[in-house]
């Protein structure tokens, strides 16, 4: 009969040798877990950010606007009589106080004159002899040679005499005042700027024949927005530049705003007085009016700082002991093309970060870019 054969059966080494085997993959498998676990992740390196140290300052709101030279007294001049205008200056001309502009035809001015005078001393004859005869009525009254009433005659004809003398002067005067009246003289220094009529006319009283203008006291005047106007300007410091020569810059305060708009433009005028001298400046000369309106303490820092946690305008403040970020929330005074005016939320002296932030967290560590170092 052929064997049967026989069935495996674990024996006692194999289940050892068995053991053994897993072991060591085991230990295999430990070892290279071990040997992964020992490499280190490399730390990620802290972005660099642009920055700046803020620092506040008395900033007020700029406005600028076009205007003109004008002069600060200008002058219509006329006579005071009817007349033909014998001469007039021309225009232009520079003159003081006292020189004469103009003149009328004095032909029948001194006539007056004359004839007044010659009352005049029609009236003196007459008073001289009614104080003669007044004084011989009273010697003869003291002698009784004549009645008491032609003497109270003499006395009232003598006093109707020196009224009529009190006449004659006045007229007098009159005419010589009326013959004053035909030159007309510069009441300040000045230049005359405009001419309205020209020798040989006959002028009528009240009649503009030239205009005169203070060359010496100038306003700077600007025609203003509602915008402006709504603020308190009298007194305020205004930075007048010339158009046509940028390098000329001169000081003034507002004196003068209008209380209404103009119907046309909707604007108010306002008039600068100028505080430095503008010789060589011509009247109507283009000038740029720059003013600071509503000074405060506020903080000068680049728009691109600007960003949002939530609703509330925000920027990241640095913070040299952590070498971190910190979220600030801050209230922005209003906007200029490439910067903002923040009045609450910063400190003097922190260090904001000026770019990239939207791309910056609270709390990240972070090192400033070499150039931007506090």
């Amino acid at each position: 009969m052929k064997p049967r054969p026989r069935k495996w059966a674990p024996t006692i080494t194999g289940v050892l040798m068995s053991s053994r085997v897993l072991a060591c993959a085991a230990g295999a498998f430990a070892m290279l877990l071990s040997a992964c676990s020992d490499e280190t992740v490399p730390p990620k390196t802290p972005r660099a950010v642009r920055v700046v140290t803020v620092k506040s300052e008395f900033l007020g709101e700029t406005f600028s606007q076009t205007g003109e030279i004008r002069p600060r007294y200008e002058v219509p001049m006329s006579f005071r009589i009817n007349g033909q205008l014998a001469f007039r200056i021309d225009n232009g001309s520079t003159v003081k106080e006292g020189d004469t502009l103009a003149t009328l035809e004095k032909t029948p001015s001194r006539i007056s004159v004359v004839s007044a005078t010659a009352q005049v001393d029609e009236a003196k004859s007459e008073v001289h002899l009614t104080e003669v005869t007044a004084a011989r009525n009273w010697e003869l009254f003291a002698k009784n040679a004549i009645s008491r009433a032609q003497v109270e005659q003499s006395d009232a004809t003598l006093h109707a005499a020196k009224s009529k003398l009190e006449v004659a002067n006045a007229a007098l005067a009159s005419a010589q005042q009326t013959l004053s009246y035909t030159d007309l003289k510069a009441g300040r220094n000045g230049i005359v700027s405009g001419v309205s009529a020209n020798v040989g006319q006959v002028a009528s009283a009240g009649q503009t024949i030239l205009t005169l203008s203070s060359n010496t006291e100038l306003d700077a005047v600007f025609d203003i927005p509602e915008q402006l106007w709504s603020n308190n300007l009298y007194d305020t410091e205004v930075e007048v530049c010339l158009i046509s020569n940028p390098a000329f810059v001169a000081k003034g305060k507002v004196r003068e705003v209008t209380p209404s708009a103009d119907a046309a433009t909707r604007t108010y005028r306002v008039k600068v007085s100028l505080e430095s001298a503008m010789d060589g400046i011509p009247m109507g000369a283009a000038v740029t009016g720059k003013v600071i309106l509503s000074p405060k303490r506020l903080f000068q820092v680049p728009a691109s700082a600007l960003t949002g946690l939530g609703k509330d305008q925000t920027v990241f403040v640095y913070a040299p002991e952590t070498k971190t970020l910190m979220a600030r929330i801050v209230k922005i005074e209003r906007y200029a093309e490439n910067d903002m005016f923040i009045s609450e939320g910063l400190v003097d002296g922190e260090i904001v970060a000026t770019a990239g932030v939207s791309k910056l967290r609270d709390g990240e560590p972070v090192t400033i870019e070499k150039g931007d170092q506090p």
